[in-house]
C-alpha cells in the first residue's frame, strides 16, 4: 500500500551509500528513496522541507550545523531522533552542546532515552497552536 511518503537519505561516503541502496532495491523500497550524496549541512540547506521526521546520526560535531540547518524546516509535530547521546563518552562535549541548542527552543519537547547508545527524541509542538 503506498502512503506517498518519501525517505531522503544523505551520506557523504559514496560506497555506503552504493552498499545501502543495493539492499533498498533488494527489499523493494528503493523507489520511494531520495539517494543524495554529500555534505548534510549543505543538503539540508538546499532542501526547501518540510521534514517531518529527521534521524540525526553521524559525526557529533556535525549534529549542531545540521540541527540549525534543519529546526526552521521542522513541520509542526516534526521529530528529531539523534543517536548516540549517551554513548561514545568521547562524543559527550558535542552531545552537550547540541542538547543545550534544542533546549533552548521553546517549541520542542525533548527527552535522552536511555535505550541502546542514547537517543534524543525532540518533537516541535505549541501549545498556541489551535489544532493540536
Amino acid at each position: 500500500k503506498k502512503i506517498g511518503a518519501r525517505v531522503i537519505t544523505m551520506e557523504l561516503a559514496d560506497y555506503k551509500q552504493n552498499h545501502a541502496r543495493a539492499q533498498l532495491e533488494r527489499a523493494g523500497l528503493a523507489e520511494v528513496v531520495d539517494f543524495r550524496l554529500g555534505d548534510a549541512v549543505a543538503l539540508i540547506a538546499d532542501d526547501p522541507g518540510p521534514f517531518d521526521l529527521v534521524l540525526l546520526d553521524i559525526w557529533k560535531d556535525l549534529y549542531l550545523p545540521c540541527f540549525e540547518a534543519l529546526y526552521p524546516k521542522l513541520s509542526e509535530e516534526g521529530v528529531i531522533a539523534a543517536d548516540n547521546m549517551i554513548d561514545p563518552t568521547s562524543a559527550r562535549p558535542s552531545v552537550r552542546i547540541y542538547r543545550r541548542a534544542v533546549l533552548d527552543k521553546p517549541d520542542l519537547q525533548t527527552v535522552l532515552l536511555p535505550i541502546g547508545q542514547g537517543i534524543e527524541l525532540s518533537v516541535k509542538w505549541s501549545d498556541d497552536n489551535p489544532s493540536l
